[in-house]
């Protein structure tokens, strides 16, 4: 072969490769390969409208929809064995919760997952709480092999890192340095478990503790979520406990995380939950560029914030005063993210609360975003205490010097106009809405509940700027439409 064909086929080789992904190494596969085999994937379901079955709405679909969207291939493996020849095409393999009623490793699955990590292929595990469905037994023979320790409990916290008056709705906001944990602030848990402590790059804090599993004789008891009594009692291991593990085995990589809500469709994008995903992806991956958050938080649009201070949760919270029905719901139609940082453009910011103190510089951030025309949506207001000086509604209208706003009533609705820009609306005011009025997202709404649904996301629509829902037309019975 002459000299420059030699050199032509080169430059191709190296082109090809990169074409594969940033990162891309010799011998070392491309792409994710899911187990559908041992765990429950729900992946291709996840928080859509219509799906109320709590596996499913917190099935990993915006987590993989996001990695095939830039360019990197994710298939499910939906009937064993795994083996080494199954596993040479991927980088990654991606294990959701597994579960007691689902085929168990093989011995040859686990020595096959064990040589593809220790050649450079990654391993991305999802854990939970306790031993709920067994997943912990069922683990514990393939984390021992890739030298693991497995464990059994919930990680409680109390405290300002609950989220909301339960102890197993955490915040986390330790961590460790690592590509993994790069600029997180906070990430969240709905109920979680612990990791071995040797590898953690996540920690809950030095209130927490690690309330122990109660199953009875043959699994009787407490089945099948084997939950502890969520009591520090004595004995119970001690905080910091952790969360979320980051380690190599051999030339491989391995992640796991004691949560599997916190990247499903109901709650990857609360706090930094999202962006552990794409350090996590990016680590595991080689693939630099995923890490970057703006391509994934403008991914969709349009872009919706609820403001959500670390110090005080709202769309976060589980019981009754909380809005996390509420956040499930628009998350269901809309790309919506709930953190407290609204200086990151976003085409409509949501208060769940109209007394929520703002700091001066998140305050100037919303009112910037009112000034460019943009509009801002507050719910659970009291008539009462409308424009109160610690409303949220006087702490904007101030930052955006706006004195004398527009005001205007609308059906159910009362707007505050900024002269040159949006306008505040406001739901209401005296119109409840938080856990207490709102459908769960686990089970259909009522028809009282999905009038009350219809009336919130109309308003967030024409917050938005989008045409009201046309409803479908009504077909007499007997003909067709």
């Amino acid at each position: 072969m002459p000299a420059a064909a030699v050199v032509v086929a080169a430059l191709g080789l190296i082109v090809g490769r990169a074409k594969q992904g940033v990162g891309a190494e010799q011998g070392v596969g491309q792409g994710v390969l899911i187990d559908a085999i041992h765990a429950n994937d729900f992946s291709t379901v996840g928080l859509k409208p219509g799906v109320y079955e709590y596996p499913k709405i917190i099935g990993h679909r915006i987590a993989m929809e996001y990695l095939r969207s830039r360019g990197i291939r994710c298939d499910r493996a939906t009937e064993g064995p795994l083996d080494a020849k199954r596993l040479a095409p991927y980088r990654m393999v991606f294990v959701p919760l597994v579960s007691a009623e689902r085929p168990p490793w093989l011995v040859s699955e686990i020595a096959a997952v064990k040589s593809f990590v220790a050649s450079g292929g990654s391993l991305f595990v999802v854990t939970e709480h306790t031993n709920v469905y067994f997943h912990a037994h069922v683990l514990r023979p393939l984390l021992a092999e890739l030298e693991m320790a497995s464990f059994t409990d919930a990680a409680c916290d109390d405290g300002p890192h609950k989220l909301g008056q339960g102890v197993g709705w955490i915040r986390i906001t330790r961590f460790s340095p690592h590509p993994v944990t790069s600029g997180l602030k906070s990430v969240a848990f709905q109920t979680g478990g612990c990791v071995d402590p040797r590898f953690a790059v996540a920690w809950t804090s030095e209130h927490s503790w690690a309330d122990a599993w109660r199953a009875g004789i043959f699994g009787e008891e407490n089945a099948p979520g084997f939950c502890g009594n969520f009591v520090r009692d004595p004995g119970e291991r001690a905080g910091p406990l952790g969360v979320v593990l980051a380690k190599t085995f051999g030339s491989g990589r391995i992640v796991v995380v004691g949560d599997q809500n916190m990247l499903g469709d109901a709650f990857i994008n609360y706090a930094d939950n999202y962006r552990l995903w794409l350090n996590a992806a990016a680590w595991l991956l080689g693939r630099d560029d995923l890490r970057e958050p703006a391509p994934y938080e403008h991914w969709r649009r349009p872009r919706i914030l609820v403001y959500e201070p670390n110090e005080r949760a709202a769309v976060g919270v589980s019981e009754p005063p909380g809005c996390y029905h509420v956040w499930a719901l628009v998350c269901r139609g809309h790309w919506t993210f709930a953190n407290e940082r609204p200086a990151e453009p976003a085409d409509l910011i949501v208060f769940p609360y109209n007394d929520i103190p703002l700091p001066a510089e998140h305050a100037a951030a919303v009112a910037s975003h009112l000034r460019s025309g943009k509009s801002v949506l507050i719910l659970n207001a009291e008539a009462a205490t409308l424009l109160d000086e610690p409303s949220v509604i006087a702490q904007l209208l101030a930052a955006a010097g706006a004195r004398e706003p527009v005001r205007r009533h609308r059906p159910g609705k009362i707007l505050f106009e900024v002269p040159g820009g949006g306008a505040i609306h406001v739901l209401g005011p005296d119109r409840v809405l938080d856990n207490g009025t709102v459908a769960e997202p686990t089970r259909p709404p009522t028809a009282a509940e999905e009038e009350r649904n219809q009336i919130l996301l109309e308003a967030v629509r024409e917050a938005l700027g989008i045409a009201p829902a046309v409803p479908a037309p009504k077909v007499a019975p007997g003909t067709s439409g």
